[in-house]
């Protein structure tokens, strides 16, 4: 009968245990935020709390557990303690101490003690390399690339922008160029296609350029040749003068005027043109114009009139003649 009120007695202090331990947890599961040195605290005190139970079972009070708690920022090397193990590990020594199971009570606190230890050693270790990494920070910091304290430059900014904005492009296109694989062969018919018609182009261009050049060659031929011409006509004339032949002289000084004018490009050459044509395509009022007209009028007495011609007539003529080959002559082709 004694043996069956120890029983109760043992079943109800372990239901008891067991609520506590169940309101702790609930307490403990809205988590709380802590710092690294609270929990550190919080390590040593439990530390402390296991080493008294282990000495006496009145000192196992589960309700000095701390409550779950959030230590650090979450984002930036935080991390989530949880001590309802310790709660749940008080409680089995609790109720080992009450049912004289010894060495499983023994086990569990010592199992506490090490898992605290090792807690402890990692808050130490943690604190260290944060130690070393700050040190490290701070000696690469104190170096002279990192020491303006202006920050970026405007135009740093602006290359950003548009470092930034080339490659969003480049991600399009690359998005694009996955979703439809056609674009990329048709790009590069594209590009081949623009390099083609660019190469007919610069050869369309550098053989216009090529008879460019071989017609002023041709033009510079000519136009030496008639230079040349135009001497002739003007000894010619020279000559015939010397003779008293002013008839002559004159038409030899028409015609040394006319192949002057065309060696210097006043018209293309047309030999249908009749004298008073000539005069009408150079230039209205120039020095040119004013001295063929004058000589045409001389060339059309003496040759198609039949006027009678002598030296004043033929000095006339060579004035007009001297003003036709006189410097400002116009370059118009007509």
């Amino acid at each position: 009968m004694a043996g069956s009120r120890a029983r109760w007695a043992l079943a109800l202090l372990a239901c008891g245990l067991v609520s506590v331990s169940h309101a702790a947890v609930s307490d403990a599961a809205a988590s709380a935020k802590a710092s690294l040195e609270a929990y550190r605290a919080d390590v040593a005190r439990m530390q402390a709390l296991v080493s008294a139970c282990a000495a006496s079972t009145t000192a196992c009070d589960v309700l000095q557990v701390p409550r779950d708690a959030e230590v650090g920022d979450a984002g930036h090397g935080g991390f989530a303690v949880h001590w309802a193990w310790l709660r749940d590990a008080l409680t089995d020594a609790i109720v080992d101490a009450k049912q004289s199971k010894s060495k499983e009570r023994d086990a569990v606190l010592s199992a506490c003690a090490e898992r605290l230890q090792e807690m402890a050693q990692q808050t130490s270790e943690t604190n260290s390399d944060d130690a070393q990494a700050r040190a490290a920070a701070d000696a690469v910091l104190r170096q002279p690339e990192f020491r303006s304290g202006g920050g970026p430059t405007w135009w740093d900014r602006q290359k950003a922008k548009w470092l930034g904005w080339l490659g969003r492009i480049f991600d399009g296109l690359g998005a694009l160029g996955a979703s439809s694989p056609f674009l990329a062969p048709l790009f590069e018919w594209l590009l081949f296609g623009g390099a083609a018609v660019g190469l007919v182009f610069f050869l369309i261009r550098a053989a216009a350029r090529q008879r460019g050049r071989v017609a002023l060659s041709a033009g510079a031929v000519q136009s030496a040749a008639w230079d040349r011409e135009a001497t002739d006509w003007a000894q010619l004339a020279a000559l015939h003068a010397a003779a008293e032949e002013w008839r002559e002289a004159v038409h030899c000084l028409y015609w040394s005027a006319i192949v002057l004018l065309e060696a210097r490009r006043a018209w293309r050459h047309n030999p249908a043109r009749t004298p008073r044509e000539y005069v009408r395509l150079l230039r209205p009022g120039s020095e040119q114009q004013q001295g063929l007209r004058g000589l045409t009028q001389v060339f059309e007495r003496v040759w198609y009139g039949f006027g009678a011609a002598d030296r004043s007539l033929y000095e006339r003529a060579r004035e007009s003649y001297e003003r036709v080959a006189g410097d400002g002559l116009s370059t118009e082709v007509a």
